[in-house]
């Protein structure tokens, strides 16, 4: 099964797992136990309940029952991060976008979330049953209802019944820092069937993916990229050469590998860089193992240079690109022939 574009909630994983364990996770201050929610109908709403209490239910029905709000501080800043309605203790394999009528998670892109606007610092989660009766029964007063029994629990989360006469309820909770726009996951079994229900209020930072990584470290690369293709790319592709192919590793710092190749002889860019800043770029010539810097063949070839070596550091890359650039423009012919009176091309058998 082929991973969603949009993000998914990959911090929450561990906290959970290390919870259900009876194990205390890396960088969480405290698990709050709020609730249990009782879900009359099934149609589970998250939202601002003081703002918006009209918010249609997700189109994923749930099972009518009563279930823990399990709230996630984070030991940095000491927010809520997450909030969890436990349907199981069972594992969450997989997650999917928590949508409303007229929602199609197709249409996210990689950074791109629904969710529900807050205004109060608080998020819910209720059946819309009980979002009915708070609309119904607190529409002038819920807040002068909930602050005190929000405060009784030290402002963290509240389980408020909009008719005490009734049993379904409305646990609030604190909206991590305060206000903004939530994203809201359900949390699946190998089966498919939901084990949670989960918000981020970004307060735990998302471990980067390696989808992250590749498009972070191509963006730290790619001015040099480009330089490169301006001053040396087209010149190549003119000769016969094909490219460029890039390839990037690494996890905190980075390593590029840009590649032009014709009959199995390679142009090649290394690049390093520590976080987004360029720390050294080789400039060299390729066939299998064997390698030439660019610089020797210019000398094998009485060239004149008006750079000391093949390997740049910071920005000097630039500089490079532009001379080496210029100097194959003016002196290819015989730079060509010392390149390949180093790197022979194989004969066929």
């Amino acid at each position: 099964m082929t991973s969603p574009r949009y993000p998914l909630p990959n911090a929450f994983v561990p906290l959970r797992a290390a919870h259900l364990a009876g194990k205390r996770a890396t960088g969480l201050k405290d698990v709050l136990v709020a609730g249990p929610l009782v879900l009359a109908s099934g149609r589970l709403v998250a939202c601002d309940a003081l703002v918006q209490p009209e918010r249609p239910p997700f189109s994923r029905v749930l099972a009518p029952g009563s279930y823990p709000v399990v709230l996630y501080v984070a030991k940095a800043g000491g927010a809520i991060g997450f909030a969890e309605l436990r349907l199981r203790d069972a594992p969450a394999l997989r997650f999917e976008m928590a949508t409303i009528a007229g929602q199609d998670p197709a249409t996210l892109g990689p950074r791109e979330t629904f969710g529900y606007p807050v205004g109060t610092g608080l998020g819910c989660f209720a059946d819309e049953v009980a979002l009915r009766r708070l609309r119904e029964l607190d529409a002038d007063n819920a807040y002068d209802r909930i602050g005190p029994e929000l405060a009784a629990n030290g402002g963290a989360w509240v389980s408020h019944r909009p008719d005490p006469q009734a049993d379904d309820n409305v646990v609030l909770f604190r909206s991590g820092d305060g206000d903004g726009h939530y994203p809201t996951w359900f949390g699946l079994d190998a089966d498919d069937r939901p084990v949670c229900v989960v918000t981020s209020f970004r307060c735990f930072p998302e471990p980067e993916t390696a989808d992250d990584r590749q498009a972070r470290l191509a963006e730290t690369f790619a001015p040099l990229v480009a330089a490169v293709d301006r001053d040396l790319g087209a010149g190549l592709r003119a000769r016969g050469f094909t490219g460029p192919e890039a390839t990037y590793k690494g996890k905190t710092d980075g390593e590029l590998k840009l590649v032009y190749t014709r009959d199995g002889l390679a142009f090649e860019v290394l690049g390093s860089a520590t976080g987004r800043h360029l720390f050294t770029t080789q400039f060299r010539w390729a066939r299998g193992r064997s390698t030439l810097d660019v610089g020797n063949e210019h000398r094998k070839a009485g060239v004149p240079i008006d750079w000391k070596e093949g390997v740049a550091v910071g920005d000097a890359a630039f500089v490079h690109a532009t001379r080496i650039g210029a100097s194959y423009a003016a002196g290819w012919d015989a730079l060509e022939q010392a390149v390949l009176h180093y790197l022979p091309l194989k004969r066929a058998r």
